[in-house]
């Protein structure tokens, strides 16, 4: 077995749910693998790493956000985009990676194999104690989602679980279990981009929600598009709304739905199959031959610049926001004192 030195950026090992753990599963199939600080054969790295222009290796961009590889900073990229670029990019959504982020989750959601799917009878949506959940602790994402939860609580309450526009009293502690209790769930992405597709969908679909879904115009060719409430398929969310209270008043209506099959022609084991032929072909090239970033080394020192810079930006500004943090920690419990730290945060990311 073929022995190979790899550095992962961010990577933990006391977090399961880190994007390294899942990597090295792949990698320790094949190699002996050796987890290195300095030196590295291959480097992978993600869009909150600006150190990668400090090592001389094979580079391996990967994200789960709506961010596109810079291939001139990277030999090869694991993203979201619907793109093809020779043997340099693979489409790897991250929900393929991770849906749940601790052990209780995980336990809850038991195999999450949407081709063996219960039938979801009367007697399970009588068990639906509420209408519609929110989770969300991330206010910096668009404002869609916002405005929905605002126009859906016209209708009905909306549980919001998360930190964001919490009105549950606190965040709860097990999103897949509050989510299971309503018959909808609003899984809206930060933003809007083709391909864009992470776990907010999976999982209130685990959580065997109608999911109100928001985020990649082409989601269809992922997930059944009939199975949920797809708004890309309404001109306004004043429609989207109409159309949940329809199917919230029509019991036939919405075991139909929900006993729709979730794949649509996106095949999952294809593409994690697709994924570990990805990396193996990488590592398995020799080291000189794996190289693919040839653009002017002059230029390469250029942006190797520039993201340094940005890089220094960026330490700043966390600094900043970490000291925000502790001058507002006392008062997190006041609701209305944490209203105004998100609008007002907000309003500074839009300057």
């Amino acid at each position: 077995m073929r022995k190979i030195k790899i550095h992962i950026s961010n990577y933990s090992p006391l977090d399961p749910s880190s994007y390294g753990t899942f990597l090295l599963s792949i990698l320790k199939k094949y190699y002996e693998v050796e987890m290195v600080d300095s030196n590295p054969e291959y480097l992978f790295f993600n869009e909150g790493i600006r150190t990668h222009v400090n090592f001389d290796c094979i580079k391996i961009f990967y994200t789960g956000e709506n961010v596109h590889p810079n291939f001139n900073l990277t030999d090869y990229a694991i993203g979201c985009d619907y793109m093809e670029f020779g043997d340099r990019y693979y489409r790897f959504p991250v929900y393929m990676v991770a849906q749940f982020y601790n052990d209780k989750e995980l336990a809850l959601a038991g195999d999450p194999d949407f081709t063996k799917k219960p039938t979801f009878t009367a007697d399970d949506l009588a068990k639906k104690t509420d209408f519609c959940s929110f989770v969300y602790s991330n206010y910096l994402g668009g404002n869609a989602r916002e405005e929905m939860f605002n126009k859906l609580s016209k209708y009905k309450k909306v549980n919001a679980g998360g930190n964001y526009l919490n009105n549950v009293g606190g965040r709860v502690p097990n999103k897949l279990e509050f989510e299971m209790k309503h018959k909808f769930s609003i899984a809206f992405e930060n933003s809007s981009s083709l391909g864009y597709t992470t776990e907010k969908l999976p999982n209130a679909l685990v959580a065997r929600t109608i999911p109100i879904y928001w985020g990649n115009p082409q989601i269809g060719k992922e997930f059944n598009t009939k199975r949920f409430i797809n708004c890309h398929e309404f001109d306004s969310f004043d429609q989207v709304v109409e159309r949940v209270k329809k199917i919230d008043n029509d019991d036939e209506l919405y075991l139909k739905i929900i006993n729709e099959p979730i794949e649509a022609e996106y095949d999952f084991n294809e593409a994690r199959v697709g994924f570990e032929n990805f990396l193996r072909h990488i590592i398995d090239q020799p080291l000189s031959k794996a190289k693919r970033i040839n653009i002017n080394p002059v230029k390469v020192n250029e942006i190797k610049q520039a993201e340094k810079l940005v890089h220094a930006y960026t330490q700043k500004k966390n600094a900043r926001k970490r000291a925000l943090a502790k001058i507002y920690k006392p008062f997190k419990k006041l609701r209305f004192i944490e209203e105004l730290k998100q609008k007002f945060l907000r309003k500074k990311m839009l300057k």
